[in-house]
């Protein structure tokens, strides 16, 4: 994957614009609106430095977090040990490894989704993280929305609606999907994204 090659560097360069250093509120309000039992393991897809994937394991899951990038790992275990929470964390391609902890009841991705540029590879992964959810699973996705006019500025990649639903079928029901923002230290705020809320279809054969 060349998002592989992009996300290493970046960390390596300390270009991460997304780091907050704090659980995105977008986690923590899907918890306030949706009352998803706390119970079995999660996993937090592209976790970064572990901010969610702390807050997740601070609160009762069992979590997975999965990175491409061991410099941002190191840091997740360090924050995972100073506040005295217990995750795993995993330096791989979901696409092509297989994360510890799986099935998962619950998957969280913070702009993960959205970097697959083609829908034949956003099929993928959905297939993909279907593949780790168990029956009715969870999965709570943060994707940067094509209705923001950013001209000029840099920003998360954006996806229509449209895009985003055409690529979980079969895989996934949609729960809910509303517009927010991305959380951001700046005073301006994030960009736009779509907050996703999708269930794990029972297929059949």
């Amino acid at each position: 994957m060349t998002e592989k090659k992009t996300f290493v560097e970046r960390y390596q360069e300390k270009d991460t614009p997304w780091e907050l250093n704090r659980p995105d509120h977008n986690l923590i309000d899907f918890f306030t609106s949706f009352p998803v039992p706390v119970v079995g393991s999660a996993i937090d897809i592209g976790c970064g430095t572990g901010n969610n994937t702390i807050w997740l394991a601070s609160h009762g899951f069992q979590v997975t977090g999965c990175d491409l990038s061991d410099i941002a790992l190191a840091q997740a275990e360090a924050k995972a040990e100073s506040a005295k929470v217990t995750c795993a964390f995993f330096c791989g391609d979901i696409m092509r490894d297989q994360p510890p902890g799986a099935p998962f009841v619950f998957a969280f991705d913070r702009g993960c989704f959205h970097t697959f540029d083609a829908l034949v590879d956003r099929s993928r992964i959905a297939a993909r993280v279907a593949e780790l959810l168990s029956d009715g699973g969870r999965w709570l996705s943060l994707v940067g929305s094509k209705d923001e006019d950013r001209g000029d500025r840099p920003g998360p990649p954006q996806l229509s609606a449209g895009e985003v639903l055409s690529a979980i079928e079969p895989y996934f029901e949609l729960i809910s999907m509303r517009r927010g923002h991305f959380d951001a230290n700046q005073a301006s705020g994030g960009a736009l994204n779509w907050i996703c809320h999708f269930r794990k279809r029972a297929l059949q054969n």
